[in-house]
């Protein structure tokens, strides 16, 4: 699995859990602290920074915390793919099987592709 060298946020509004977006923005960025948290305050700018993580877990715990606490994370690819996800169940509470189906198969599939586990 490829980490990106670069990783893009977007804060829309003022996050419940301020503490863990910024030990998020930490993790993906290498910001120190003020950094952090200056970068936490910046509501509505799309920000971009180097992605220092060191592995593919730390990468995708802390998307997982920013998305979590309403914050975007990445580009086109990552939004499509969590639309996706939100779409394909959707369509299986609504008793949409085969298309949720394929749908999942496509996020599973692309998940695989980057190297993603399962869990992820």
């Amino acid at each position: 699995m490829n980490i990106p060298t670069t990783v893009k946020i977007l804060i829309k509004t003022n996050p419940a859990n301020k503490v863990s977006v910024i030990k998020a923005i930490r993790s993906l960025t290498g910001l120190g602290l003020k950094d952090a948290k200056d970068a936490s305050e910046r509501i509505g700018t799309p920000q971009m920074f180097a992605c220092t993580c060191s592995g593919q877990n730390e990468y995708y715990e802390a998307c997982r915390t920013l998305t979590a606490e309403g914050v975007e994370v990445g580009g086109a690819i990552e939004k499509l793919l969590t639309e996706l996800r939100k779409l394909g169940s959707d369509a299986l509470l609504q008793g949409e099987d085969e298309l949720a189906n394929e749908i999942l198969q496509l996020v599973l599939a692309e998940k695989l592709r980057r190297g993603v586990t399962l869990g992820d």
